[in-house]
């Protein structure tokens, strides 16, 4: 053999080893949900961390932060750097992890404390990393990043170290015995919870103990249905947990507190025989995010439901005339409303006992009651175009309801009759005001079109938009519209200044920079300039579908909550 083929020869089996040595070492991606319990209540995914850091980073809200902070955010200025620390695990241990993680999140319980006068949900759960990288390489890093969240969350944390059945537990209590992260580390993955049992739960399915929520069928279909697997993030909610989630939910919004009640029972019995599973993934979209949600339901109701799930074709200029400030507004397109009440009220009757369906009606039918609207069928009857509801500012007691006339003597008549014999009525040119002796609700009525709230809300609103009001017309761009036209072909359209929940977030990320009141000075006027959050709702063949574009998406949520007693930075003044 000549030289010059000794030399290919070793450079080819020096190609080969080093090709196999990548092929090795590269991280596989495994299903995070494999590490969730059977039982969890809700699930997130990850797969993707620092696809998800780009995202976030990418958008406007973002930008506010840099402006801010006087510095640009760009985390990834060598991105085939990146690329090969996760290939191959070459480079310091924190880039790796963050270059090979895959996270889940999973609550794996509900529980109530006592806050003064009122009664919060403390959720139960963990948070699961599969670093893709040995346990004795990763240990030093994970424990120190963990010490120092608790001591950002805490302050001056109680540290614990204990072995519970010959793995490591690590603790740390906050001062008041409150709050505590426990965390573990089994091979590659990291567990981290709130609680000791919420880590020993996913413990024991990595170790094989338990079932994991991978054995699920609906997570699969849920998946194929969002595009879990190419988003940046992916939820689910099992169906057997849905009613759980929702009788928990209910009792709340209504006042009561969650508990093993006759009230709450009869909530999951009855949810589980109308929605089935759960799901939610995250997008970039533009310059913002994009949630998908699809609340899946039983295929009974879809086929009640979809006839009447039709889009109005006429719209009264009136609803398309908005006071210079709204918080929200929900536009309600429906050629039939009274049917789709009824529909509902049908799909009560038809899939629950003779108790249940008179106590969901009663629900359904208070739900209207707050606009004064107590005989829902004959008011939805008079009524054509967009029914809106209307928020003037986050601060309201309850929004207002604005609708197009069908039958201008028979709303007439229904008002009366709810006002009262004593009720007092103006008449401003063609508009009728009138108002309950008790000063509760005022309604404005003319031929076009008929609002209904607080005396305060509507008189405001008629003043605001009379004198100062402005029309979107069509796909006209504006802060409101601009991520959602008002032509979108939802049977739902709502929008949402999102601002209070970006100042938040915003503030969150200034607090951990150390930034001083002076750089976050700008963040009001410039988080005003934001669009506000648009969410299209239909009824898709499988449930409920809805699509929230807005500036930051549910990030905007998750991470006030990691911090939760972090003080602001500077207070915002309206």
């Amino acid at each position: 053999m000549t030289p010059l083929r000794r030399v290919w020869l070793i450079v080819l089996l020096a190609l080969f080893v080093i090709a196999g040595w990548l092929w090795w070492v590269r991280p596989t991606r495994v299903d995070m949900a494999a590490y969730a319990p059977a039982t969890s209540l809700l699930y997130l995914e990850s797969n993707r961390p620092l696809a998800v850091a780009d995202a976030i980073i990418g958008t406007d809200a973002w930008k506010i932060i840099d402006k801010a902070t006087g510095a640009r955010t760009n985390p990834h200025p060598q991105p085939w750097l990146e690329t090969f620390i996760g290939w191959t695990g070459i480079g310091p241990v924190k880039s790796v992890i963050l270059a090979r993680a895959q996270i889940a999140v999973v609550v794996t319980d509900l529980g109530t404390v006592e806050d003064g006068e009122t009664l919060k949900v403390k959720p139960e759960g963990a948070i699961l990393i599969e670093t893709h990288t040995s346990e004795r390489r990763i240990r030093p890093a994970v424990e120190e990043a963990l010490r120092q969240l608790a001591e950002l969350t805490y302050g001056r944390a109680v540290y614990r170290r204990t072995t519970i059945e010959g793995f490591e537990f690590l603790e740390w209590v906050a001062p008041d015995e409150t709050r505590q992260i426990v965390a573990t580390t089994i091979g590659s993955l990291v567990i981290v919870g709130n609680s000791e049992q919420a880590v020993r739960s996913c413990l024991g399915v990595s170790l094989k103990r338990s079932a994991s929520l991978k054995e699920d069928p609906g997570l699969a279909r849920m998946r194929v249905q969002l595009a879990g697997d190419r988003a940046l993030t992916f939820g689910y909610v099992p169906s057997i947990n849905t009613a759980r989630l929702l009788s928990v939910g209910v009792p709340l919004i209504m006042g009561r507190a969650p508990g093993d009640s006759d009230f709450q029972r009869l909530i999951t019995t009855n949810a589980a025989k109308v929605l089935g599973d759960l799901g939610w993934s995250s997008n970039a979209f533009k310059n913002g995010i994009e949630d998908k949600y699809l609340i899946s339901l039983q295929p009974s109701v879809v086929a009640r439901l979809k006839p009447d799930f039709v889009r109005a074709g006429n719209t009264s200029q009136a609803h398309r005339r908005l006071p210079e400030r709204v918080h929200s507004v929900t536009y309600y397109r429906f050629s039939n409303p009274a049917a789709v009440w009824q529909d509902l009220r049908g799909v009560a009757s038809s899939q629950m006992d003779v108790l249940s369906a008179v106590v969901v009606g009663s629900l359904l039918k208070s739900a209207l009651l707050s606009y004064g609207i107590d005989e829902p069928e004959a008011f939805l009857g008079s009524v054509n175009g967009d029914l809106l509801t209307l928020r003037l500012d986050p601060s309201g007691e309850r929004t207002m309801m604005i609708a197009g006339v069908r039958d201008q003597e028979a709303l007439r008549a229904i008002v009366k009759n709810r006002l009262g014999p004593n009720s007092r009525s103006d008449r401003v040119g063609e508009v009728e005001i009138l108002e309950d002796s008790k000063g509760t609700l005022t309604v404005i009525l003319n031929k076009d079109f008929v609002a209904l709230g607080s005396p305060s809300d509507v008189r405001r609103y008629f003043e605001d938009t009379k004198l100062n009001g402005i029309t979107i017309k069509g796909d006209q761009p504006s802060r409101v519209t601009s991520l959602v036209p008002l032509s979108s072909s939802a049977n739902i359209v709502s929008y949402t200044d999102d601002s209070d929940r970006v100042v938040s977030f915003i503030s969150t990320v200034l607090s951990t920079k150390g930034v001083q009141s002076s750089g976050a000075a700008q963040i009001e006027p410039l988080v005003a300039e934001l669009p506000y959050s648009a969410t299209e709702t239909t009824l898709g063949e499988r449930g409920i579908e809805r699509v929230t574009k807005s500036p930051l998406g549910q990030f905007s949520a998750l991470l006030p909550l990691l911090i939760p007693d972090k003080p602001r930075p500077t207070k915002i003044s309206n």
